[in-house]
């Protein structure tokens, strides 16, 4: 395969594959801790086009990528992942992110360009915007007013510095603010409750005083000279709630229309029935996974896969065996986009579950290449086969969906109904079916299907769960099969 010359847009990135080359510059970093990801280390990257993206990286990589990519600084970045954005506070408002690994190959460029690729935020738009949606981190630019004390305050049992005031954009309209630990520091020598105010996002922000851009210098020139006085006033402090996890049991699912779904506000499971309109290809249709753990695995770094077949049997990283393994095999991740009467949303199949619509097993449908894929339209014919079909699926709606804006919901189970019946009404729709829940087998799939026996049909041993390429996801306990409900019957003379 010929190296490649071009530079591809950030907004062209897809999942599909990892053999991509962009040329980016490096916006922003920081380094940043959680429970979930451990020490990491986050980027905000631009194109020349002026497209963003966040990436990530293991901490262990910090210094490799600061020493090609520092701040400000013009890079080239090749073999990278590609995968959903999610968070609470999303950096870009792409809905991918960068993942930079071990294998991905640094180079600086003689690419020179100061622009810093603001996205001004409109005040107005601030002010109204819907907090119930998804939150993008954004760009501001303003005169500080009414500038507060910087308070130490307690957040968790420990002293932080926080200062509030209000910035004033060149028409005169003015939003609150507050800063917290070191940003409000950098305001300490110059020196609101139940409305929308703006906040630095950890350290995901940089702060800029008085800087010499073209964006600050036209809004130096349209703010009046009244509005230069500054006035301290003093702000209370807010309180954090704690979300809490929900148990359940699959018998109690409730049935959803895609709408209620995507309007939930708790961690559930619940139940929808759809049609699947169509497969997404911006995702790869299966990953390879350890065959013992069925975790997914990762490349070794310069080892030539697209070389190889199924004979060769290349060596894969499995970080749950702690060891270089041969012993993988594709395992389905079928990404789907799936219609009621009411809406539309995303849904993902992974492992056996995938396997229950499709019929059979991923490694049947692979053709044997390691070699990555370059157009992700050329789907098997099992799997274009699903779209206009219908489903009852047992979907998870996690603290991804409810928290942090991920639109893509988990499908856990696909359910068939021993009895499907229709509610009378004027229009007689699929958000208006109801069915009794049997689990299915990872064997052939079985569709909604309104004139099925009324025999309860035996139990099914209940399939090992090998879906474990997201994390905290369990399969329910087996289900047996619940009281039909019959119609009843009108008298006739």
């Amino acid at each position: 395969m010929s190296k490649m010359t071009t530079f591809v847009p950030l907004t062209k990135l897809r999942p599909f594959k990892d053999s991509w080359r962009v040329q980016v510059k490096c916006l922003h970093s920081w380094k940043q801790t959680t429970t979930y990801g451990g020490d990491t280390f986050e980027m905000v990257l631009a194109d020349q086009w002026g497209n963003k993206i966040h990436a990530t990286s293991k901490r262990s990589l910090m210094q490799r990528i600061q020493r090609v990519l520092p701040i400000d600084s013009w890079g080239v970045i090749e073999q990278m992942s590609v995968t959903a954005a999610g968070g609470q506070y999303r950096t870009t408002n792409y809905k991918y992110k960068m993942v930079i690994a071990e294998d991905a190959v640094l180079s600086k460029s003689d690419l020179v360009d100061d622009r810093i690729f603001l996205s001004v935020a409109n005040y107005d738009e601030i002010e109204n915007a819907d907090t119930k949606k998804q939150a993008f981190l954004i760009d501001v630019i303003g005169r500080i007013h009414e500038l507060g004390d910087v308070q130490t305050v307690q957040v968790s049992g420990e002293d932080r510095k926080r200062v509030q005031f209000r910035l004033v954009d060149a028409e005169g309209n003015n939003i609150a603010c507050c800063l917290w630990g070191t940003y409000a520091e950098q305001l300490e020598p110059f020196s609101g409750a139940g409305e929308v105010q703006i906040t630095n996002a950890f350290d995901a922000s940089r702060l800029f005083l008085n800087a010499m851009i073209p964006e600050v210098t036209n809004l130096t020139q349209r703010l009046s000279n009244d509005d230069q006085a500054l006035a301290l006033v003093q702000k209370p402090t807010a309180k954090k709630d704690k979300g809490k996890r929900i148990l359940y049991n699959w018998n109690d699912a409730e049935i959803k229309t895609i709408t209620e779904l995507a309007e939930a506000t708790q961690v559930e499971i619940c139940k929808i029935i759809c049609s699947i309109e169509s497969i997404d290809t911006d995702w790869s249709w299966f990953y390879f996974g350890c065959n013992r753990h069925q975790k997914r695995v990762n490349k070794i770094p310069k080892v030539d896969y697209a070389r190889m077949t199924k004979k060769d049997k290349p060596l894969f990283r499995c970080e749950q065996c702690r060891s270089n393994i041969s012993n993988v095999a594709p395992k389905f991740k079928l990404h789907l986009v799936v219609k009621d009467d009411s809406a539309t949303c995303n849904v993902m199949l992974l492992g056996s579950v995938g396997k229950s619509i499709v019929g059979v097993e991923a490694e049947e449908l692979w053709d044997g290449s390691y070699e990555e894929i370059e157009d992700p339209e050329m789907l098997p014919e099992p799997i274009l086969n699903l779209v206009g079909k219908s489903f009852c699926f047992g979907i998870s709606i996690n603290s991804d969906n409810i928290t942090n804006g991920a639109d893509t919901f988990v499908v856990l189970e696909v359910c068939s109904g021993d009895k499907v019946l229709t509610i009378e009404s004027e229009s007689q729709t699929n958000s208006d079916m109801v069915t009794t829940s049997s689990t299915m087998s990872s064997g052939s799939a079985l569709l909604l299907d309104q004139n099925s026996s009324d025999e309860c049909p035996t139990p099914i041993t209940k399939r090992k769960e090998d879906d474990s390429d997201l994390q905290d996801l369990t399969s329910s306990s087996k289900k047996q099969c619940t009281k039909i409900i019959k119609q009843e019957k009108t008298k006739t003379d």
